[in-house]
């Protein structure tokens, strides 16, 4: 019974703590003066200097040349032809056919 009655005392001040609290005075142009210095504040712009119109032609110009010349490559490099290929694989992976093979 003593901790109800404790706890019940502990509500009763704070609520008389809180009827004690006296309303704040303000400057009534405290608003005004806050708008004021809000607007006055410039923002500070972001600028990329270093890709600027002339940069991003030449960057595009350089993936624009990797590319064809990649592209260049691939369509020449077949110029290899096939039955080379084919005879130079199956003497790596033993696929030639011999007279005298095992398994004939």
């Amino acid at each position: 019974m003593d901790n109800k009655e404790h706890i019940q005392k502990k509500v009763e001040d704070t609520f008389n703590v809180l009827e004690d609290i006296n309303k704040v005075a303000i400057n009534p142009f405290l608003k005004h003066k806050i708008l004021q210095k809000l607007n006055n504040v410039e923002e500070k712009k972001v600028v990329i200097n270093w890709f600027t119109p002339q940069l991003q032609l030449a960057a595009f110009v350089i993936v624009l040349l990797m590319n064809a010349s990649a592209i260049y490559y691939a369509f020449n490099s077949a110029e290899v032809t096939t039955t080379s290929d084919i005879n130079s694989f199956a003497q790596e992976y033993s696929l030639q056919e011999t007279a005298n093979s095992l398994l004939n």
